[in-house]
């Protein structure tokens, strides 16, 4: 049961399934936007979705338009699925464009769940011009851990040619604290005082969701040590953007909730924050239900629909190595 314990806290909670939660009202900033079009038209002609982009209005944008609203905001959360190599396409280019105009100078930095204050040192050490190679040199990356390095190592240089590579994670020695400890490790630190004392709505959502990803074989009151993580990480996360004038977050889906993951700690140090929130979503080959779709990711102002990963189960087999 140890081994379980371990693997599920290193994979499932860290990759934590989108819900299928009801929206009831998704909030913009992208009402009549010129160069869009009803999206319910669309799907009911039966075009592919792969590579659209969606606002909350359900009206399809053109895609230069969409980076035109990345670049305008200050505050950019990107949600991604781990293992998509779409996604990390996606990003460097978001990225690119992020700081394709010189005359605009505050984009500031482009955080990232991957790195954590343990990289904050290395981070440091890198110049515009050092190589990926050199970069995975100083940054001391593991041939085998959480993170693999061709996934995540030329999103990182794309970031770092820019001098805007941020870490936005808490390292391992945090996570064993607050495992053992809880909330209290969160009193008197800024960085996590949006971890204090969530409202019951998002304790409630959270459990559900680290319950869902440990396979349910375990009280939900045995995970809130899970709960208290989850939510270090997140305010950790919003406090590293919030150190800057302006800055995009890459992180995995759950993490970019708008309602429950960075942004709302965003949100709750800066009510007034200028907020675009992007979800990056697989398309199935055998849906075009655009409802399902937003339902699974949660509010957004963008929905950037992409090519699927093989769909994976987690929990397959699982319950059968526990009992052995």
């Amino acid at each position: 049961m140890r081994k379980l314990k371990i693997i599920l806290f290193s994979g499932l909670f860290m990759c934590l399934t989108t819900s299928t939660l009801v929206y009831a009202q998704m909030f913009a900033d992208t009402t009549n936007q010129p160069n869009s079009e009803p999206a319910q038209e669309v799907q009911h002609s039966g075009l592919n979705l792969i590579g659209k982009v969606m606002n909350s209005q359900a009206q399809f944008l053109d895609e230069q338009l969409a980076f035109g609203l990345l670049r305008k905001h200050r505050y950019v959360f990107i949600g991604e699925k781990h293992d998509n190599p779409a996604h990390h396409e996606l990003e460097r280019r978001f990225i690119q464009e992020r700081f394709a105009d010189a005359s605009r100078s505050n984009q500031g930095r482009v955080v990232f769940e991957m790195l954590d204050n343990s990289h904050e040192a290395a981070i440091r050490q890198l110049q515009a011009a050092t190589s990926l190679d050199q970069m995975k040199q100083i940054l001391n990356w593991p041939e085998k851990g959480s993170w693999d390095w061709r996934i995540y190592g030329s999103t990182f240089h794309e970031a770092s040619k820019r001098s805007a590579l941020a870490f936005g994670n808490i390292d391992r020695a945090f996570i064993s604290a607050v495992y053992k400890n809880g909330e209290k490790n969160f009193v008197g630190v800024d960085r996590f005082s949006t971890a204090l004392n969530p409202p019951d709505f998002l304790k409630n959502y959270l459990l559900d969701q680290i319950f869902s990803s440990h396979c349910g074989m375990q009280s939900r009151e045995t995970l809130t040590p899970m709960l208290y993580i989850q939510l270090a990480k997140d305010a950790s996360m919003a406090t590293a953007m919030l150190q800057t004038d302006a800055a995009m977050l890459i992180a995995g889906g759950e993490h970019v909730r708008a309602e429950t993951g960075a942004p709302w700690h965003l949100r709750k140090k800066n009510p007034q924050a200028d907020v675009l929130v992007i979800q990056l979503i697989e398309v199935q080959a055998d849906s075009i239900d655009l409802d399902t779709y937003i339902k699974k990711a949660g509010k957004a102002d963008l929905y950037w629909f992409t090519a699927a990963t093989e769909s994976k189960d987690y929990c397959a087999g699982v319950k059968g190595k526990a009992a052995q």
